[in-house]
């Protein structure tokens, strides 16, 4: 069984199956990826996970943030586990 594992205390660091994984390069997709295995366990809006992570911006502008964080999250994650 292929492990995802992050450590979210102190400097993020993430491993998949025993390896480095350094293609997290944004902080944003950094916070997305701990905020939601922090909170896994629950359901999330678009709009409540756009205003947390972009509480500055107009919520046109927090929803194409996110839309690009997601997308390179997603293809971050298919990179190191295409099959999972």
């Amino acid at each position: 069984m292929t492990r995802l594992s992050l450590e979210l205390l102190g400097t993020f660091a993430a491993t998949f199956d025993g390896h480095a994984v350094s293609r997290f390069r944004s902080s944003k997709a950094r916070a997305l990826l701990a905020y939601l295995a922090v909170e896994a366990n629950r359901a999330h809006s678009r709009s409540s996970l756009a205003a947390l992570l972009w509480p500055e911006s107009s919520e046109q502008d927090a929803y194409r943030n996110l839309r690009v964080t997601l997308h390179r999250l997603r293809r971050a994650l298919d990179d190191i586990a295409p099959d999972a």
